[in-house]
């Protein structure tokens, strides 16, 4: 009985993890820049493509060049993509920059509550957000083969409302 108890009160403590057609949280994280702010309300009214990642992960890298054709093919789209390093040392996030530089924002999400808001669990792990701040998809890792879905999501999305 005791232990039926424990885990009722385990469970009810627990939030559910982010899902497709729930409101993405919001957020404000410092840019990998450290002067600048990442607010993802600043982007209401695009579709955004929220990207996480680490300096480590091998999957990123073969995206880094993906997101930024898409990022240049949607440029007067009302799209954005924001990119969420997860690197405890953000020296290691801007090395790998020199490699595979970017077209949009870099948030520093290491010592935030992001990566557990979102459920990150998996490097990459990309959310499609709408116009109207409704997760539309959640994407885990990344491969060349996926690019023609992940591009009819967005382009889709784009032509919305």
């Amino acid at each position: 009985m005791i232990l039926l108890l424990l885990s009722a009160w385990c469970f009810c403590g627990t939030a559910a993890p982010l899902a497709v057609n729930d409101t993405a949280p919001e957020f404000s994280l410092s840019a990998l820049d450290g002067i600048n702010k990442v607010v993802l309300d600043d982007y209401k009214g695009k579709v955004v493509y929220l990207d996480f990642w680490a300096s480590w992960c091998i999957p990123c890298r073969r995206s880094f060049p993906f997101l930024n054709k898409l990022k240049a093919q949607y440029a007067d789209k009302k799209f954005e993509i924001i990119s969420i390093n997860l690197d405890q040392d953000a020296s290691d996030a801007k090395q790998f920059l020199t490699q595979y530089p970017v077209l949009y924002p870099v948030a520093q999400g290491y010592n935030s509550d992001i990566q557990s808001l979102y459920n990150v669990l998996v490097m990459p792990t990309a959310y499609i957000i709408g116009k109207d701040g409704i997760v539309r998809i959640k994407h885990l890792g990344f491969k060349e083969s996926q690019q023609a879905y992940i591009e009819a999501i967005v382009d889709k999305l784009v032509s919305e409302f």
